[in-house]
């Protein structure tokens, strides 16, 4: 019997670019590659950046080029359902499956371990992780946690040590070499002597079903459950759900960190990525961007490309990065309409001030924002080789529009458009402003404007303005529409 999470499944939609400049979303399946079967199960990379595909029809392996599909039921790989997959550091692939438990393979030969499977009864491997001293841990879906450190082979059960449940569903290996095991009853942790659990009796774990665990460069857990996103620093919990965040779903199938730390967050309603503190971005199958809304799996490879495992419409490769940030005024309020360029794209900002990109993996590009009369700080953000998602590319627009001129001084004007007046601010001490509309009349001129004075415009004629500030250092002119 097939022993999987509950999922909600819809048809798929075709994958599209969002920039429009390049295809950087793809979907393979078995009608238009060599891709094993369409149900993805397991996925990792090796240190020649292959990609490793295990599905509910065997085995295959993915150059970037060309296939190579280890048919399901040959006289290597005889299992049909390949459930997780590590490489070590040795390059040797480690195979979990559902009847013929733990299978090893170097390239050429492969290696199984069928008295240890029948002994130990493990069936249902569902993750072997591998720790600092090369020992793997093999957790299995009906049969606990199993130790084998390349000669002998231990086994842990509720029975006979501290876990919570045989039922285990992940294993992750921290700096300290302690093993963090989600089952379907809970957390546990293992530092080889002593066990401590988490329940949501005991802790803020928000459910007691962990499909997956990820550690950040800071030590800090990410506990994927079916009660939402987690972050446990040892100390404290926080959660983020669909009440609380953008997160697509409550049901956290994998998760995977980026090498600029952002978190990629795979779910049965399609994939966020998350900067770990406010910053959120939503793939979907909706928004054609995923063949399928139940992901299991994700993979980043060396070029920073992401890989998406779907439940019966096959493999989702991101072959991109996005780039996204906000643009606010000096006082923090969202400037909306504002051109954002990066390459030969534009994007303008929307309602809330948010921008957002996708490039290709390895691009080197440069943001521009563009606003006629206004300051940008910083003026560009330039990156090099970009390998990881890019928040918070964010820049401040000043309230006040620079005028020019041949005056070598700094002039301002900040309209406070709202309440009827605008200021100027310059170097000198007084200036002539004069009001000039569109048909070159004056409308008003102030022989003597004091720096940073208001000017009061309410009661003048709504029209378009060219507005002249002269003074001892030359003059200087903009555009200013009071309409």
């Amino acid at each position: 019997m097939r022993m999987k999470l509950p999922k909600i499944l819809l048809p798929a939609l075709l994958t599209l670019s969002l920039t429009g400049k390049a295809q950087l979303w793809q979907t393979y399946n078995m009608n238009n590659s060599e891709i094993s079967g369409n149900t993805v199960l397991a996925l990792t990379t090796d240190k020649k950046d292959n990609k490793w595909i295990g599905t509910n029809l065997g085995l295959c392996r993915f150059s970037g080029k060309t296939w190579t599909d280890y048919a399901m039921f040959n006289e290597k790989l005889k299992d049909q359902f390949v459930n997780c997959l590590t490489v070590d550091n040795k390059g040797v692939l480690w195979i979990g499956t559902d009847d013929y438990g733990v299978i090893e393979f170097d390239g050429s030969r492969w290696t199984e371990h069928n008295a240890e499977v029948k002994r130990l009864n493990m069936k249902y491997i569902r993750e072997i992780s591998i720790d600092r001293n090369d020992v793997k841990w093999i957790g299995v879906t009906l049969g606990g946690l199993v130790k084998y450190n390349g000669s002998t082979w231990d086994k842990y059960t509720q029975s006979n040590s501290g876990l919570l449940s045989d039922f285990i569903l992940c294993v992750t290996i921290d700096r300290q070499n302690n093993k963090w095991i989600g089952t379907n009853d809970g957390l546990c942790v293992f530092d080889d002597n002593r066990w401590t659990t988490y329940t949501t009796a005991n802790s803020k774990l928000p459910h007691n079903i962990v499909p997956s665990i990820v550690i950040d460069k800071s030590g800090a857990k990410w506990i994927g459950t079916l009660g939402g996103l987690c972050r446990f620093d040892g100390e404290t919990w926080k959660t983020y759900n669909t009440h609380n965040s953008p997160i697509p779903s409550d049901q956290v199938n994998d998760l995977a960190l980026d090498a600029g730390g952002a978190l990629w967050i795979a779910t049965d309603n399609g994939v966020a990525v998350f900067d770990g503190k406010e910053n959120w971005r939503v793939y979907s199958a909706k928004a054609q961007q995923l063949p399928g809304k139940v992901v299991q799996n994700i993979a980043i490879d060396a070029r920073g490309d992401k890989w998406f495992g779907t439940d019966f419409y096959g493999l989702a490769r991101f072959s991109g990065q996005g780039i996204q940030g906000r643009i606010t005024d000096e006082r923090g309020n969202a400037k909306a309409g504002v051109t954002v360029e990066c390459g030969e794209m534009t994007a303008t900002t929307d309602a809330d001030g948010k921008f957002y990109f996708e490039v290709a993996s390895g691009t080197t590009t440069t943001l521009r924002p563009r606003m006629e009369g206004y300051e940008c700080t910083p003026s560009e953000r330039t990156f090099n080789g970009l390998k990881a998602f890019a928040f918070n590319q964010d820049f401040t627009v000043s309230n006040g529009m620079v005028a020019k001129g041949n005056s070598p001084e700094k002039v301002m004007v900040t309209p406070y458009l709202a309440e009827g007046y605008i200021t100027i601010a310059m170097e000198s001490p007084v200036a002539e402003v004069e009001f000039v509309d569109a048909s070159d009349k004056s409308i008003r001129t102030i022989p003597e404007y004091k720096n940073g004075a208001r000017i009061t415009i309410s009661k003048m004629p709504r029209t378009n303005y060219t507005l002249y500030i002269r003074t001892a250092k030359g003059e200087k002119s903009l555009k200013f529409n009071w309409k």
